[in-house]
């Protein structure tokens, strides 16, 4: 018997034993037992290289600057954890010498990271960005959608090669809350940079997700 088949079994028994009124659905109790899944990682960038994560805002400015710190740190620390980085660029460096360097909105995406001695650029862009729905309620609920695509300093773009305007991750977003601070907006802001940086890092590395990770919630 296998280890699917034994878990199904320990279901049926826990569930025959509850009460009518407690049980919850057998699809659902079935998914709690089941091993998460092994996602294969959808590109995997050369090893041994210097990366500069570009995380840009040129179609799409945002209101809040710091979104792009935030979500450039993230990304640079989970790109040396997971070792598909040899290095990273501290994005307050591409900062530093976007101020001191006239008409870089000229430059290609290659040169831009040419210009910070790296070998591959991973460039981001945040096509949505927003911390509320409606900037006179005290209701915070954070979104975050972005496009990326990664590039050789030399070659050129390495991925995605069939989608000329990048690979669009799925949106994410926090749970609305009710608070007056007008600082929450930073605890907003790093949630969904981290909920970002972890899918973006992901799709370069294999992985798991749980069970039921695209399978409907139902209540008990």
């Amino acid at each position: 018997m296998s280890k699917a088949q034994a878990a199904r079994w320990v279901c049926l028994g826990v569930l025959a034993a509850m009460p009518l009124g407690c049980q919850p659905g057998l699809g659902r109790l079935a998914w709690m037992f089941e091993p998460p899944q092994r996602v294969k990682a959808l590109y995997t960038p050369p090893p041994g290289k210097t990366v500069l994560v570009f995380v840009d805002d040129v179609l799409n400015p945002v209101q809040y600057q710091p979104i792009k710190v935030e979500l450039a740190a993230r990304l640079n620390a989970y790109l040396i954890q997971k070792k598909l980085a040899a290095d990273t660029v501290p994005y307050e460096t591409l900062v530093e010498w976007g101020s001191k360097t006239a008409d870089t909105e000229h430059l290609s995406v290659a040169e831009v990271g040419q210009a910070m001695g790296a070998d591959l650029v991973l460039y981001v862009h945040l096509d949505k960005f927003s911390l509320k729905d409606d900037q006179q309620s005290p209701l915070w609920h954070g979104q975050m959608g972005t496009t990326i695509r990664l590039v050789d300093v030399k070659a050129g773009r390495l991925w995605p090669m069939d989608r000329p305007e990048g690979y669009a991750m799925p949106q994410v977003e926090t749970a609305s809350v009710d608070d007056s601070s007008p600082t929450y907006g930073t605890e907003v802001a790093r949630e969904l940079a981290e909920a970002m940086a972890e899918r973006i890092v992901n799709v370069f590395c294999d992985h798991t997700v749980p069970a039921d990770a695209d399978r409907p919630k139902w209540g008990i």
